[in-house]
């Protein structure tokens, strides 16, 4: 690996880079990593006609299997983006053969297996990091950095709702044949969505307690839920509210934090972050040093994880933190099925 010391520039050069699953996501960072002028990318995957696209429209190397990708080439790290329940075996491979890995989120359709790849992720001494994209948003880190500051005092209760019809999501694909319809692949609303358990740990604070309704409600082709409602309570006392669907017509993702000082209003859809004190009519829109391109979360977390190979950064999301939201994850889905309160 080739290092650019240019300021502002990216700092490694000449990689080789893997991306095991071209999906949507695995375009995307395929897309990116060109882009970024990172190094070689090859696409790997089962399916030819994704490995036609990789090839035609994105100019990349595609290899049909991973272990004649891993035969034929020595990489320096890997994007898995294959469907949830195919990431732990495959990081696990990934690792064992030497490289890096970036894993989309989430970490897996459930518990097994995780402590495994933690361990062999220690041993391998090799970067692990978790694609959870809306950290790197503009308007997160600023919600952030104005609860830390104070801005909205103490956080009393989070409310937070994403939704999205199911078939409008992924529009390149047979929604029936996505891994979110399908719940042997990890599929489904909360897995799927699972951004918001993050970063709402990361602004909230610890999750110690759920209760949680999941069901199918629509007449969608799938066998995993479309809806959920869950509440959380954290360990500081504040709670906060998700609510999941696979059902709207139109994109939504937003949050409120309400604080015994003010509030927080954030809409990511239409790049809206506004802050309200307790004064009537007392409001203030920020727009400054906000970016309103959604691809700019996906090139800084690819950026976050080069610095981490480099030794620079630490994973800001690492298996342990993959692994604390899949726990509250099984615990949701457990709350749902007995009707109560669960703790975490």
């Amino acid at each position: 690996m080739e290092q650019d010391k240019t300021p502002g520039k990216q700092v490694i050069k000449n990689m080789k880079l893997l991306v095991v699953g071209c999906g949507s996501i695995g375009k995307r960072h395929i897309r990116n990593l060109i882009s970024m002028k990172a190094g070689s990318v090859t696409g790997c995957d089962a399916d030819a006609e994704k490995l036609e696209y990789v090839k035609n429209e994105l100019s990349a190397e595609g290899v049909p299997d991973l272990d004649e990708a891993l035969r034929r080439n020595s990489y320096d790290a890997a994007f898995v983006c294959t469907p949830p329940s195919l990431h732990i075996p495959i990081a696990i491979k990934l690792l064992k053969a030497g490289l890096h890995c970036f894993i989309e989120k989430p970490l897996s359709d459930g518990l097994e297996g995780i402590d495994e790849l933690i361990k062999i992720s220690e041993e391998a001494n090799k970067t692990v990091l978790l694609g959870y994209n809306l950290r790197y948003s503009t308007e997160l880190k600023k919600i952030k950095a104005l609860i830390d500051g104070g801005a909205i005092g103490k956080i009393l209760f989070l409310k937070a709702s994403v939704g999205y019809y199911l078939p409008y999501w992924r529009p390149s694909e047979d929604y029936r044949k996505g891994y979110g319809a399908n719940k042997r692949l990890g599929g489904g609303i909360v897995l799927d969505a699972s951004h918001e358990i993050d970063f709402i740990r990361h602004i909230a604070g610890e999750v110690d307690g759920v209760f949680a309704v999941s069901k199918k409600l629509s007449d969608l082709e799938i066998d995993t839920e479309d809806f959920a409602e869950v509440i959380l309570h954290h360990d500081n006392g504040a709670f906060s509210q998700i609510h999941f669907d696979y059902l709207q017509s139109h994109y939504r993702r937003t949050c409120e934090i309400i604080g015994d000082k003010g509030m927080l209003l954030w809409d990511l859809n239409e790049n809206i972050l506004k802050q309200y004190g307790m004064k009537e009519k007392e409001c203030h829109v920020y727009g400054e040093g906000l970016k309103p391109d959604f691809n700019y979360m996906y090139i800084e977390e690819a950026r976050h994880f080069f610095r981490c190979i480099e030794g620079k950064e630490e994973p800001i999301i690492n298996l342990r933190e993959g692994k604390r939201v899949q726990e509250i994850i099984a615990r949701i889905k457990e709350s749902s099925a007995v009707n109560s309160l669960l703790a975490v």
